[in-house]
């Protein structure tokens, strides 16, 4: 009940603040409560059609009775394209401060969910504030990282020096019309201070699927840069 009070609360503010003829269709589309009012995020967004959203502001602060001195960081170029944006807040530098990520989705359809990252590390200069950074797409780290090809009915994935041979064969396809291929299927979650990010491996029959790849990140001071990736051979589906 407190948690519904504090939106319906931020939801009255917006539209008294802002005043302007856009701001019925400006909502609250995700959040995270804390114990502690300033350590509340809440994830804006102006309504476009369906579910789809844009011109974001991520606002960190917020509550009940201290509903002042609020850290807002506004996205005008953030677009989420179906369904509702992912929100984490979790330290994944090892700097002992807890950073805001926020996963948006670029593309959706059947067999189609692309998405992009955001992350804002919380920094102490001495004020407490967040900076958006870069980070290293799926397909960019796999275009550095990963080398694929088709050999006959064989799939040859190349990671460092790790390589992983399909045989598509096993799957029931028939005779793939492209090289292999990534994406379609992208995700990003934070998990125990590390960012992972993960996409399928596909074939074109037209679509088939082979296995997936896990991006690990690392922080590097400016950018959080792909550090390895994995393959993982998805399981043939039984008669």
């Amino acid at each position: 009940m407190m948690k519904k009070y504090i939106l319906i609360l931020l939801m009255a503010l917006l539209l008294w603040d802002t005043g302007k003829a856009y701001a019925v269709d400006r909502l609250v589309i995700s959040h995270i409560i804390s114990d502690k009012w300033y350590e509340n995020i809440f994830l804006i967004a102006d309504k476009v059609d369906g579910t789809a959203t844009r011109n974001f502001t991520v606002q960190i602060g917020g509550g009940v009775s201290d509903v002042g001195g609020e850290l807002l960081y506004n996205f005008p170029n953030w677009y989420n394209s179906k369904f509702g944006p992912q929100l984490f807040n979790e330290d994944i530098n090892s700097d002992g401060l807890k950073d805001v990520i926020v996963g948006l989705i670029s593309g959706a359809g059947v067999s189609l969910s692309t998405k992009e990252i955001h992350v804002l590390n919380q920094v102490h200069d001495p004020y407490q504030r967040y900076e958006e950074v870069p980070v290293e797409s799926i397909n960019d780290a796999v275009k550095r990282l990963v080398k694929m090809e088709r050999k006959g009915n064989e799939i040859r994935v190349k990671i460092g020096k790790k390589k992983y041979v399909v045989n598509y064969l096993k799957f029931g396809f028939q005779t793939p019309v492209d090289t292999p291929g990534v994406g379609t299927i992208e995700d990003y979650e934070p998990k125990d201070g590390i960012l992972y990010g993960s996409t399928n491996v596909f074939v074109t029959i037209p679509e088939a699927y082979l296995g997936s790849l896990t991006v690990k990140y690392n922080w590097d001071g400016k950018m959080y840069k792909a550090e390895s990736i994995t393959f993982n051979e998805a399981e043939p589906l039984k008669p």
